[in-house]
């Protein structure tokens, strides 16, 4: 890699790792601060375990997140605003199908979402999440994180990537530093294939919107699938056929399309 990429590289992940080790730092201390709190009023732990780890998990996701992103929301802003200036250039814009291109998306990568779900799981007889707080779960999962992710990996990461690497090689560096950041091997192989579809969503369209409600769509799917057992309902043999066909359907087409105007990856 010559020093001109490498310094791409470097310009590109340095806000991620700001990011990330702002996020672990402010996370280890409340989840300290908590642990502090109620061995100091000699809570029973038991029921805080069985009542309260759910809501206290989701708040400190909450907080860590928005405030180790704050240092980097400026830069992530002008990325994001440099991408929506150039969007009248996208590959899509002059393409007479847009409209359908952009409706079957969703449909095909929330049945992506639900195969890689159920293939991925680990342990389909774990305790669904506590009702109580799917509401603020949704919230977090389903607007916060969502968000933040997509200005972080897409925003910043994969848009610096392109001024030095072709749309594949962008959007497989962007997603393996996307799913490497979820921490555990089953979470980084979901993310990864995942991050190439939110990638790939957004270097053809130019809009933001498309990765960040594809995110958000795949999230709320996969807290529905805990907090109610859905993806106990959708492991019969018919549902994963019909899960593959809209996938497989929903990316040729697109794959076609592509195709038909010699789109250089």
């Amino acid at each position: 890699m010559d020093r001109e990429r490498m310094e791409i590289c470097w310009y590109a992940v340095r806000p991620i790792l700001i990011y990330l080790v702002l996020f672990i730092t402010i996370r280890s201390i409340l989840y300290r601060l908590l642990e502090s709190i109620l061995l100091g009023t000699s809570a029973d732990m038991a029921n805080y375990y069985a009542v309260w780890n759910d809501l206290a998990g989701l708040m400190i996701l909450a907080v860590s997140s928005a405030g180790a992103f704050i240092p980097v929301l400026r830069e992530g802003q002008r990325e994001v605003l440099r991408v929506r200036a150039r969007r009248n250039r996208t590959w899509i814009s002059a393409r007479k199908d847009s409209g359908i291109l952009i409706g079957i998306l969703p449909f095909g990568t929330i049945c992506l979402s639900i195969l890689l779900n159920l293939a991925l799981a680990s342990d389909t007889g774990a305790d669904p999440m506590g009702r109580a707080t799917v509401p603020l779960a949704a919230a977090v999962y389903g607007l916060l994180t969502p968000f933040i992710e997509e200005v972080l990996y897409r925003g910043i990461l994969m848009h610096r990537l392109r001024r030095g690497f072709r749309p594949l090689w962008a959007a497989l560096i962007s997603s393996l530093i996307f799913g490497t950041a979820h921490g555990n091997l089953r979470q980084a192989v979901y993310a990864f294939a995942m991050g190439i579809v939110f990638a790939f969503g957004y270097e053809l369209t130019g809009q933001f919107e498309v990765p960040f409600l594809l995110h958000s769509a795949c999230n709320l799917m996969a807290l529905a699938g805990s907090a109610f057992c859905l993806f106990d309902l959708m492991g019969s043999p018919m549902w994963i056929l019909f899960l593959a066909v809209g996938s497989c359907c929903t990316f040729a087409y697109w794959a076609r399309r592509l195709w038909e105007t010699n789109y250089k990856l």
